[in-house]
């Protein structure tokens, strides 16, 4: 038997030998831990009710939490995203896509691409897909080809990609070879120019892909090697 008390508006569990757990209604698992609790389900509602027992079961152990911190594969994860991650999970939003967020940016193999990377996301404030990729912004001609060179054809649904290797990752260099996508603010205003028939598209990255965070313009442009 699992004690517990349960309100209107939050719950408490008491596990045996565990500190309480206490959630709000508009906790994620919230009903589930009740329907667990009347069904007599006491393991399962401690595993829905608890940030860590929740984070390891949908992603399979590779996000982990104790008191020390948030980690993935035992690699801690920067305050940036284990703050975004308990979050999420505190108000009560889905997770799952946030996860796989984390796994495809563990996936990039530069260390200082991911550091980077969180600068960016901090400066901004860009949306998370389910599939774990993130929103960002790039300007075009009326036609969607790219600004630059017109060469590249931006139109919905196409995706363009290069080598790696290709992309400069000196964060230094403002404007340099790869392919750019930015903030909202920044995109916009990057519409300027003779031809006021510009446009703006959203455009799908995956943060294995993203390769430098130019230092200028406070952080609100990036480079890539792959964009949709």
């Amino acid at each position: 038997m699992l004690p517990y008390i349960i309100k209107s508006d939050s719950l408490s569990l008491f596990p045996y030998g565990q500190a309480p757990i206490n959630i709000a209604s508009d906790h994620i698992n919230f009903g589930a831990v009740v329907d667990a609790l009347k069904s007599g389900d006491y393991d399962a509602a401690v595993e829905l009710a608890s940030v860590t027992s929740y984070l390891n079961k949908i992603t399979g152990g590779d996000v982990s939490v104790d008191d020390s911190g948030v980690y993935y594969k035992g690699n801690p994860l920067n305050d940036y995203l284990a703050n975004k991650l308990h979050k999420f999970f505190t108000d009560g939003l889905p997770v799952q896509h946030y996860c796989l967020f984390i796994s495809n940016l563990m996936a990039n193999p530069s260390m200082v691409s991911r550091k980077e990377l969180f600068l960016f996301l901090e400066a901004a404030n860009l949306p998370i897909t389910e599939d774990g990729c993130f929103l960002a912004y790039k300007a075009v001609r009326s036609d969607y080809k790219d600004i630059h060179s017109g060469k590249f054809d931006n139109s919905p649904g196409v995706t363009h990609a290069m080598p790696r290797a290709d992309v400069d990752d000196d964060r230094n260099k403002e404007c340099s070879y790869g392919f750019h996508a930015a903030a909202y603010e920044y995109a916009k205003n990057f519409m300027g120019g003779a031809d006021k028939n510009n446009r703006l598209v959203a455009v799908k990255i995956n943060p294995r892909d993203v390769v430098s965070v130019p230092s200028d313009c406070n952080c609100e442009k990036l480079r890539t090697c792959r964009y949709e």
